[in-house]
């Protein structure tokens, strides 16, 4: 696990940080990740050396949140982020605090930290440091917060979200003093913006627990507290599996609505517009699937993407629809004699040409037409073809 180019860069760090007299430790969810052996995404260095400290130590750095401590050392070409030991003050708001103290003691670090498992640090030597039973509660697949759970909670009502994240992301189980506090500080949730919460939300959508995450989501009262009033405790979310994917989601929390509106959801959650677009697409293939089987029209319209999720939560919403096989559904895709107007060999220049005619509305509608013509294969997609046929089928109208 210590072979990868992230982790001797982090080890190169923690060494010359230490030569110079400063401690120096990885922190976070990569130690948590080291111990349970999988491949930490970033690697985080907390030190008692000051950010000023260790900008004089390392000639390639980066001033990324100096306010919070943290400076970005670029080591053999690898960012990794290099934090000073701090202890919180004050959260007023329920999510940051007043202001950060710099502190020369790892234990006070690790001690402000949410979960046992994240406050664990780790030496460049392999050595554990687990001052909060991380490292039990790791074994026993259990999240639990550092010291008392309604206090870290009331500090940072992000927190409860996160928690919930991690028991899908992880697999994990809550801690029952930690569930109960999550009960009770529930409506703290009003105090995280929508963006934060959206993001925790996403990171669950595409973990491989889903169910156990939604299930956290209901009993711990969050999901009363989520913008809007969207069917989180539906029971046909234990249906959906694990599709690991944020837009299958997304569509099947509209869809479970008694009236589906994507631009209420969107709106609700404040989603992009290239988000709410692929919604709109997906829900609205959903729907036409549970009338009918799709049709080359259909198939034009919607990418594969869209078709094959279609496709899945279609049998998880409705009960009784005759299945279409991926295969078959993807092969008529491809098998499409254009898959966009793109594909058309003429273009507008050519039909202007053709009937020495200037632009305007005709030839949207002219193009529209040939454009159909060639999908539904009344004429070949060929220069000479088109424009015999439009010649011939459509003169009358041009």
């Amino acid at each position: 696990m210590f072979t990868t180019e992230n982790w001797q860069a982090g080890k190169s760090i923690i060494r010359r940080l230490k030569e110079n007299g400063y401690e120096a430790v990885f922190v976070g969810g990569a130690v948590r990740d080291f111990l349970r052996q999988k491949v930490a995404n970033d690697i985080d260095i907390a030190t008692c050396a000051l950010p000023e400290e260790v900008k004089l130590i390392f000639k390639r750095t980066v001033d990324v949140g100096l306010a919070h401590g943290t400076v970005l050392v670029i080591e053999d070409g690898v960012p990794i982020e290099v934090t000073t030991f701090r202890s919180d003050g004050e959260y007023e708001d329920h999510r940051r605090p007043t202001d950060v103290k710099f502190v020369r003691s790892l234990e006070e670090d690790l001690r402000r930290r949410d979960f046992t498992m994240n406050a664990l640090a780790m030496t460049e030597s392999f050595q554990i440091i687990d001052l909060f039973n991380g490292r039990r509660d790791l074994e026993n697949r259990l999240i639990r917060t550092v010291g008392n759970p309604i206090d870290r909670f009331k500090e940072d009502a992000l927190r409860m979200l996160r928690a919930i994240r991690f028991s899908a992301q992880l697999d994990f189980s809550i801690d029952h003093q930690s569930l109960k506090a999550i009960q009770s500080c529930a409506d703290d949730l009003s105090y995280v913006s929508v963006e934060r919460v959206t993001a925790e939300l996403e990171k669950m959508w595409v973990s491989s627990n889903l169910h156990k995450g939604m299930t956290y989501l209901v009993s711990s009262q969050l999901a009363d507290q989520l913008p809007g009033d969207f069917p989180f405790h539906h029971d046909k979310w234990s249906n959906l599996g694990n599709p690991q994917n944020a837009l299958v989601c997304w569509a099947f929390l509209c869809l479970l609505q008694d009236e589906p509106s994507v631009t209420e959801l969107t709106k609700a959650f404040r989603l992009s517009n290239e988000s709410k677009g692929r919604i709109k697409q997906l829900v609205k293939a959903t729907t036409i699937r549970s009338e009918r089987m799709f049709t080359v029209d259909d198939f034009y319209l919607f990418d594969e993407e869209i078709l094959v999720h279609a496709e899945s939560l279609v049998h998880v919403w409705q009960i009784g629809i005759p299945p279409m096989p991926i295969e078959t559904i993807l092969n008529n895709k491809r098998s499409l004699p254009i898959q966009s107007k793109s594909d058309l060999v003429v273009t507008g220049k050519d039909l202007m040409g053709w009937f020495s005619k200037r632009g305007g509305p005709w030839l949207k509608e002219a193009l529209s037409a040939i454009e159909m013509a060639v999908l539904h294969q009344k004429v070949v997609n060929d220069a000479t073809k088109i424009k015999e046929w439009i010649m011939n089928e459509s003169n009358s109208e041009i």
